[in-house]
């Protein structure tokens, strides 16, 4: 009699055994896979590099599963609520009647808004897609990785002069720049603030008391692009430029962001049907060929 009872128990263990290596082998494949994108050197835009529209709206479907995604161009002024880009990706988020949405910009999933129009004005798009996802009682999933991870990755390709030189022009003293920057005093406090809390901190990122200091990063700026630095004269980021360091480091950016994106649209859609995307529309033109194997991908 007992070894005749040993067998189920055996054989839901190795039943067991399979489907475990099976999650683990899916989980070590998602780890790996790598999506094909456009070269941001070779993405179509007019000479003001804009959109065809805004938003410019792809829709990627096959059987039950589908992506739709509303890329943007970024307003400076949020204050008009009823601007054709938040009409737009209103009408089209009720067209689709998402599952789950997906945001640029951060973690927006506990952010409660008392309207649309503080929604909008507060977040722009971030915003509204958030009070709409709430209107269906649906998930918002944050489609940008965090600093940390976006730094390590960023540091297995560049120095830490190099790194640095790009991170804070782009993220801190663009705030400073223009006729009438703070004094030295203020920006080397503000800087220390900014090293320690940001780039050290949230950003995980080690470096020594020599690293830490506005001479290290204005000498590493002034060696990635061969003029010294100045407030004044900054100029920003151009993704689309083929030449020059500091340019590649922020195609280098963009093209991790757009893995760990097209990483978490694909892992939504294993438990999903239909994934509603709200992103800088650069991220859909570089994307599209990614998003077209992540829709055809058997699951």
């Amino acid at each position: 009699m007992k070894k005749y009872t040993i067998l189920p128990l055996l054989l839901s263990v190795v039943l067991l055994a399979c489907s475990q290596n099976k999650k683990q082998e899916k989980a070590k494949t998602d780890s790996v896979r790598v999506y094909p994108t456009v070269s941001y050197l070779n993405i179509k835009l007019d000479a003001a590099g804009h959109l065809p529209s805004n938003p410019y709206i792809l829709t990627f479907k096959k059987g039950k599963k589908e992506i739709v995604f509303c890329g943007t161009n970024h307003l400076e002024d949020n204050s008009d609520i009823n601007n054709p880009l938040f009409t737009g990706i209103e009408k089209q988020f009720f067209i689709t009647k998402p599952e789950v949405c997906v945001n640029e910009g951060g973690d927006v999933s506990k952010k409660i808004y008392a309207s649309k129009k503080e929604a909008i004005t507060q977040n722009g798009e971030i915003g509204l897609t958030k009070i709409l996802a709430d209107s269906l009682k649906i998930k918002t999933v944050n489609g940008d990785m965090t600093d940390s991870l976006e730094f390590k990755e960023l540091l297995k390709h560049y120095s830490k002069g190099e790194f640095l030189a790009y991170i804070v022009t782009e993220r801190f003293m663009w705030g400073f720049a223009g006729p009438n920057p703070p004094d030295s005093t203020v920006l080397t406090k503000k800087y220390e603030k900014f090293i320690q809390g940001y780039i050290m901190k949230t950003g995980g990122v080690a470096l020594t008391k020599e690293e830490q200091s506005l001479a290290f990063y204005q000498n590493n700026y002034q060696k990635l692009l061969n003029r010294p630095f100045s407030l004044a004269t900054l100029a920003p980021t151009n993704p689309f430029d083929p030449k020059g360091k500091f340019q590649q480091i922020g195609r280098k950016s963009k093209e991790i962001r757009d893995q760990h994106l097209l990483q978490t649209i694909d892992q939504l859609l294993d438990k999903h049907n239909k994934v509603f995307v709200v992103f800088g529309g650069w991220h859909l033109l570089t994307c599209k060929p990614g998003l077209e194997m992540i829709i055809n991908r058997k699951r």
